[in-house]
């Protein structure tokens, strides 16, 4: 079954991959040409948050699980993250979910969502099956009022995780629930949450039973698939705004066309061949 990584990437100050032209972008440009080389990957969005600048996301859509393992522990790993390297600041977290529908590409691909909403909920990991459903059926229930009453939506997917996660501001780990919405801008979801549709519907989400904590921020993503090339350039794009966090006690298609030609990139080439002196398999994540 198709599974989507979430990637969270802390950049160093500055060096950011917006421009493929710029020496960052250049090294994003070759991470995202062995990650397309991959079998199973089929695709990755990627964007700065808006809420954070610093943190470059990334969802990548792999046939299942086990194909984006198989390259964790493949020989090109490392040489792959010593690359990628070269502009994260810290730390990196990631962790799959199972989107519906898959691949989530409208919601999340700017061709057809220029802003995409993500929003993340988190649970108990007691939570029944029972109590999934309900969260979903909610989540379908708010969605069905923003796609009637906000003609700057644009579409949406969800799905859970699949491993326990970290709940932030917590010692905790718990299960989670992503939510995709597509909107033509930022300013678009903003001017939708105060209109009464958004006030009077978004309990669906705010009163889910055992709610840890919700938070929701943006992302503009583009889609890249099979070829470094489709990178773009996006420099000129999303503004700095404030972030949205979103708890119980505060309340608060067809897939577009690719950009890629295919090309591979000259430091790309060479990875491939350092990968070749490897006989161990790298591990981590």
């Amino acid at each position: 079954m198709g599974v989507t990584e979430i990637a969270f990437l802390p950049l160093q100050e500055g060096k950011f991959p917006d421009d493929r032209t710029s020496v960052p972008g250049q090294v994003h440009v070759d991470v995202l040409d062995i990650l397309l080389s991959q079998p199973g990957c089929q695709r990755c969005y990627w964007g700065r948050q808006v809420e954070d600048r610093n943190l470059l996301r990334w969802f990548v859509d792999w046939d299942n699980i086990d194909s984006h393992k198989k390259f964790m522990n493949s020989a090109l790993y490392k040489p792959f993250l010593d690359r990628f390297r070269l502009i994260l600041g810290g730390p990196t977290n990631l962790y799959h979910a199972q989107f519906t529908p898959h691949p989530p590409t409208a919601a999340l691909s700017d061709t057809t969502s220029p802003t995409t909403e993500i929003v993340t909920m988190w649970f108990p990991t007691s939570y029944s099956e029972e109590d999934k459903k309900k969260v979903v059926d909610d989540a379908k229930a708010l969605v069905a009022v923003v796609e009637k009453e906000a003609k700057t939506y644009r579409a949406s997917a969800g799905g859970w995780v699949e491993e326990d996660i970290d709940i932030p501001g917590t010692d905790e780990k718990g299960k989670a629930y992503v939510l995709l919405i597509g909107w033509t801008s930022v300013e678009a979801h903003m001017e939708f949450r105060e209109t009464n549709a958004f006030k009077e519907n978004i309990h669906y989400l705010r009163d889910a039973k055992d709610l840890k904590k919700l938070e929701a921020v943006h992302a503009s993503m583009t889609e890249v698939t099979g070829g470094a090339a489709g990178v773009g350039d996006v420099s000129d794009v999303q503004p700095d705004i404030q972030g949205e966090v979103l708890n119980p006690q505060s309340g608060s298609k067809n897939p577009p066309k690719t950009k890629s030609d295919g090309t591979t990139t000259k430091h790309a080439e060479q990875l491939r061949g350092a990968a070749n002196a490897f006989h161990k398999p790298a591990t981590g994540s």
